[in-house]
């Protein structure tokens, strides 16, 4: 296997009554994106028009030019042989195996369902729950997801708690009726109801397609005007409005991709790009609080394929779409109707604190041997017995045994490593410095 170069030490002193901790940052991308009918036949759509093949080649392109590190998708077949398929035919490709998903959940009476996908080296699923009735106890068209996720810091063995984020996953209903506007507005009060019970914690994104022509409309108002204040959702841009056929949005309108005359049998929505339905919003202390835990990256919400200049025209017709790669831009309009969104966002991660005293080790490598032997690497400027362990992301310490320093020499130590792919820690202890870092096994 290739070595593993260690891009970074983190330098710490270990006092005699313990260890004193500061704040870094991890900054993380999440996408939404309405895929349209993966593998669900709708009247217009079929296997012929939509084919999922090709499809999945289209999202593989498109989420490994964005590179995002949380994924919430609209619109695939409600069942959960097709999440899978997008799991090992999209994302788990080529040598990718960092993506796993929530657990299916059906959507009401839906044949289009939600998932979430997730880099579980960076972040995990702690709990999910379905909002499928609204405040009267009836059916919504369409269910909504919502995630606990968790950030994995590599530093959670040594105490305290990570950090914990909600992402929700909705699909509300379409059309411009006021029967439509009704039960857009039945869904998002059910759910700043749930969201009020603080179940939940204060870092929420909702993201999706809320199929909304404009911010006036009863389902974004109930996210905007929640009391209290701090219960509230933003736009991170400030891009609140008529979105509808409106060229003062051109720049923030996600459907559609395609022009009228290029609609594969009606499979796709017509007409260019004149509304605003896919979005992310944050809450109150993601956007405002800049002591929050959680933050959003300013000037990071991006829309992609969308490049100010294709109001009511095709990503692909005239002018050139200078967005993206032709082959992204290309991407996009075969895939589907909608353009994926997506923000960054920063979480304030423990690290260790540094002294003056300097950890005697470096060219510290990690690799392996064979497929159950880790070899770790070092050269040290002094003479000395330390610690050496390995712990998982759980802080479950899996090995320790003590290693010889020897002044001016390199050290090497082979270990037997019966651990399953994944993400593990490496810490060097010695006398008043200590020294820990991230690898990946194999």
């Amino acid at each position: 296997m290739k070595s593993f170069i260690i891009r970074f030490l983190c330098l710490f002193f270990i006092a005699s009554l313990g260890r004193i901790h500061a704040q870094s940052v991890e900054n993380l991308r999440l996408m939404t994106y309405n895929i349209l009918s993966y593998r669900t036949a709708n009247g217009q759509c079929t296997g012929n028009n939509n084919n999922p093949t090709s499809k999945d080649g289209y999202i593989k392109t498109v989420v490994q030019y964005i590179d995002p590190d949380i994924i919430v998708m609209n619109e695939i077949g409600a069942q959960p042989v097709n999440s899978d398929r997008l799991l090992t035919n999209a994302l788990n490709v080529g040598g990718i195996n960092k993506w796993e998903q929530a657990n299916y959940s059906s959507n009401g009476w839906s044949n289009l369902v939600n998932m979430l996908f997730y880099d579980s080296t960076k972040v995990g699923l702690h709990s999910q729950q379905l909002i499928d009735k609204d405040l009267q106890n009836q059916s919504l068209v369409r269910a909504i997801d919502l995630y606990r996720l968790y950030y994995k810091d590599p530093l959670l063995h040594l105490g305290g708690d990570t950090v914990y984020f909600v992402v929700v996953a909705l699909h509300l209903k379409a059309g411009n009726s006021n029967a439509d506007e009704n039960d857009r507005d039945d869904a998002t009060a059910a759910l700043i109801d749930l969201l009020k019970t603080k179940v939940f914690d204060e870092h929420v994104f909702i993201c999706g397609d809320f199929n909304s022509y404009s911010a006036n409309e009863g389902g974004i108002q109930n996210l905007m005007t929640a009391s209290p204040p701090s219960e509230r959702f933003f736009d991170p841009i400030d891009k609140m409005g008529g979105w509808n056929n409106s060229p003062i949005y051109a720049a923030v309108h996600t459907q559609s991709t395609r022009n009228s005359g290029n609609t594969n049998s009606g499979c796709f929505s017509g007409g260019g790009l004149d509304d605003r339905f896919d979005m992310i919003l944050v809450s109150d202390a993601v956007l405002n609080d800049a002591g929050s835990e959680v933050n959003y990256t300013a000037g990071s919400y991006e829309v992609l394929g969308n490049d100010g200049s294709h109001f009511n025209k095709g990503i692909t017709d005239i002018p050139t779409n200078g967005s993206a790669p032709s082959v992204v831009i290309d991407a996009l309009s075969d895939n589907s109707d909608h353009l994926p969104v997506y923000l960054e966002f920063d979480v304030h991660k423990q690290s260790l604190s540094t002294s003056n005293i300097l950890p005697p080790v470096s060219d510290l490598r990690i690799h392996a041997a064979a497929a159950d032997r880790l070899v770790v690497q070092m050269r040290s400027r002094t003479s000395g017995s330390i610690q050496l362990r390995v712990v998982d992301l759980l802080g479950r310490k899996l090995i320790e045994r003590p290693f010889e320093l020897h002044k001016g020499q390199s050290g090497k130590t082979e270990i037997d490593f019966p651990y399953q792919k994944g993400i593990y820690l490496l810490q060097l202890q010695g006398a008043g410095w200590a020294t820990t870092e991230r690898f990946q096994w194999p």
